[in-house]
């Protein structure tokens, strides 16, 4: 049955009955051209930037591609490639199943998942591949995602340009974390990823570079 109207969820009020979700996975590699997604996550988020008390999608997956995976890939991901090929299940498969899953947010017709990650490129090229391309993938993900890796690199140059400390000299999400004060409680499990990665951006929205005290900022006329 056709849904119309207004989200069930307490999502921001300009995503317009869209819904933000904290999206990570990892691979077995780098290249989505001869790496495969091995695991993902997508967390649904409330207007408040905290979890929804709604299942997440959280799960892992076969490679498709064993013979070409990154052994420090899956050394980072702590993910055994055996364990993956006894129990993960097919990625064909996961594919249904998130069909499944989107279907149950029982979304009004036409809103989609609002991705909010942690160098979105990366893991967008990825959720791409497994999909079966844009068709498939644009059908579930809306085009405006929020992506805390850039933002981080707007408050350094924020901070360059009023000559002030710069923020996050790292950028990856473990450093960021760091400074933010966010605990993550398993480094590279999408989940806890995706907990660390709602947290870390509710933070970074109030995350003002302090510029000097009784300093005022140059026009932007007279900036050259």
């Amino acid at each position: 049955m056709a849904r119309y109207g207004h989200s069930p969820h307490s999502s921001m009020q300009h995503l317009n009955g869209n819904l933000l979700c904290a999206v990570d996975v990892e691979t077995t590699g780098l290249d989505p051209a001869k790496h495969d997604l091995i695991q993902i996550c997508i967390l649904p988020l409330d207007a408040n930037i905290k979890p929804i008390k709604i299942m997440p999608f959280y799960m892992n997956m076969k490679p498709k591609r064993p013979e070409t995976i990154n052994r420090k890939a899956m050394t980072v991901s702590n993910l055994s490639l055996v364990q993956l090929l006894r129990t993960a299940i097919d990625p064909w498969d996961a594919v249904d199943l998130l069909d499944e899953w989107f279907n149950r947010l029982h979304l009004p017709v036409g809103k989609k998942l609002v991705p909010l990650a942690h160098n979105w490129v990366f893991d967008r090229q990825f959720i791409l591949e497994w999909l079966g391309g844009p068709k498939s993938f644009e059908y579930y993900f809306d085009y405006h995602y929020r992506d805390s890796f850039p933002a981080c690199s707007y408050l350094n140059d924020r901070a360059d340009a009023h000559c002030e400390p710069i923020p996050f000299p790292h950028i990856g999400l473990a450093e960021v974390c760091s400074k933010t004060g966010v605990q993550n409680l398993k480094a590279h499990d999408a989940l806890q990823d995706c907990i660390a990665t709602a947290e870390n951006y509710r933070r970074l929205l109030t995350y003002f570079t302090p510029l000097t005290v009784g300093r005022r900022e140059t026009p932007p006329e007279y900036i050259i």
